[in-house]
């Protein structure tokens, strides 16, 4: 599995927001491909799909991964996430998950300041999304995600 449009995203409560906008807020990226509905287009394919998806968590370099993806789509992932992790994929614009598992020193020294800002991913080809264990989030997550669009 191979993607070239990753979103980034922060976890957030944003009560005053409906759908997923209450609990993530998007990251502008700055190109032409995440607009035109990119991100809605994906949220509807899995929301017709959604009896095909299912959540696992991935040990990687001391934390745990939740990733919210098709069932299909399993064997895969841990590959597909390393290569991310390890910035053998490239990506149109910047995903920073490296930051979160493989941070470089000057990565490291800056987040002592600076704690990363990314805490949510979504591949908005392969409509997976995957965040660092939030049991919290993921009860949130579930209730919206598995809601139907009103």
């Amino acid at each position: 599995m191979k993607t070239y449009l990753v979103q980034r995203a922060q976890i957030e409560d944003r009560d005053y927001k409906k759908g997923i906008d209450s609990i993530v807020s998007l990251d502008y990226m700055g190109a032409s491909e995440y607009e035109w509905g990119a991100v809605p287009d994906s949220l509807k394919r899995i929301r017709a799909e959604i009896s095909e998806y299912t959540y696992m968590d991935l040990p990687m370099d001391g934390k745990v991964i939740t990733v919210f993806c098709k069932v299909s789509q399993r064997p895969e992932v841990p590959e597909y996430l390393n290569a991310l992790a390890n910035n053998d994929m490239q990506t149109k614009c910047y995903h920073d998950f490296n930051n979160l598992l493989r941070p470089s020193n000057i990565h490291k020294d800056f987040q002592k300041k600076h704690p990363l800002r990314t805490s949510f991913w979504w591949d908005i080809e392969n409509d997976l999304m995957w965040w660092e264990k939030n049991s919290e989030f993921e009860k949130k997550f579930k209730a919206i995600i598995e809601k139907k669009p009103e």
